[in-house]
């Protein structure tokens, strides 16, 4: 994922594990380590469409959540184990300042840290 504020990466993040089929890719990916499967696998698992089920990892890839890897003419997929524990941290992050007043009476433009409020 290109470099962001921890605003834009806490937010792509959660709209790329907002969908539930995702979240579950997640799950099977994370229950089948240090194993990697393929879209046809994580398809078969899920009893989705391989299209539908591409379209959803590269959601997931495009955030940088996932890894891949071609063999031959297989891609497969595994975790990004840092970019997991970053979302995580995002999300302690923000649940531990919700009570925090803004200084600069929530105008992004004015505030020095806008890029890393949360």
């Amino acid at each position: 994922m290109r470099e962001r504020g921890l605003v834009e990466r806490f937010c792509a993040y959660s709209k790329a594990v907002g969908e539930h089929n995702r979240m579950k890719m997640i799950k099977i990916l994370g229950s089948h380590e240090p194993e990697t499967l393929n879209v046809s696998d994580i398809a078969e698992i899920l009893h989705l469409s391989q299209p539908a089920t591409t379209r959803h990892l590269k959601v997931l890839e495009e955030v940088g959540l996932l890894d891949r890897t071609r063999v031959g003419t297989n891609v497969f997929y595994s975790l990004n184990e840092d970019a997991l524990k970053e979302y995580y941290e995002l999300i302690g992050y923000a649940f531990e300042h919700a009570h925090t007043k803004c200084e600069y009476e929530y105008d992004c433009k004015m505030c020095p840290h806008a890029d890393t409020c949360m």
